[in-house]
């Protein structure tokens, strides 16, 4: 499922089960068309983690960044590891949470991200400065009231369901509700999109408003 020409995405997630829930039809989509796809995740433990390793299999991952930290452990102080992960990955674009979600480390994962992007192609800091063309923000808890791009994971559900299974202890604590949410907003945003089955992104352009960076001007509009 490699295939560098096709760019890179990187998914930066909260918590283990977030890849699924939020991306999973679309991290799976992009990997069947050659698109590499790594997910560095904020936080974990042995258990969800195995979990996390067994979904990103399933859904074509390439490279996993795996953390062992306390689920409500999201902060700031996460920037520099976010920038790493963008300075290993060199994504073209990041598909990370949505800063409506109602869970408080969504929201700052939205944050951290938003940072990180911008810290990572600045060439005074780092020699492999890489810039982030766009971030995708995808909904997990809490639906995008207007998003600006649909997904067609009509083909890539299954394997997306399957992967989402794999987080059985969330799952069984949840009793199920992951996945009855993420069946009926697949569906939802499916009609939206005149297909089967969809996930439903914003788009956020990263802000570079200064001289430090690689390129930093464009020679048209269109």
């Amino acid at each position: 499922m490699s295939g560098s020409n096709e760019g890179t995405i990187l998914v930066v997630v909260a918590h283990p089960d977030d890849e699924s829930v939020g991306a999973g039809g679309t991290i799976r989509r992009h990997g069947d068309l050659g698109v590499n796809v790594d997910v560095h995740c904020m936080t974990g433990n042995e258990e969800r983690n195995e979990e996390m390793k067994a979904a990103c299999g399933i859904l074509g991952v390439r490279n996993l960044y795996l953390s062992e930290r306390d689920d409500f452990t999201v902060g700031e102080d996460l920037t520099n590891e976010v920038v790493g992960a963008i300075l290993k990955s060199r994504p073209t674009i990041i598909i990370t949470h949505h800063s409506s979600d109602y869970n408080r480390n969504h929201q700052q994962c939205a944050i951290i991200v938003s940072q990180a992007v911008e810290w990572a192609s600045h060439i005074t800091l780092f020699d492999d400065a890489h810039r982030v063309e766009r971030i995708y923000n995808m909904e997990v808890n809490t639906m995008i009231s207007r998003p600006n791009v649909h997904v067609d994971i009509t083909e890539s559900y299954p394997a997306a369901l399957a992967a989402l299974k794999k987080h059985k202890s969330q799952i069984k604590k949840a009793d199920s509700f992951y996945e009855k949410m993420y069946d009926a907003r697949t569906r939802l945003r499916g009609v939206q999109a005149k297909c089967k089955r969809a996930e439903a992104f914003s788009i956020t352009l990263p802000e570079h408003a200064g001289p430090f960076y690689e390129k930093n001007s464009v020679d048209r509009l269109i």
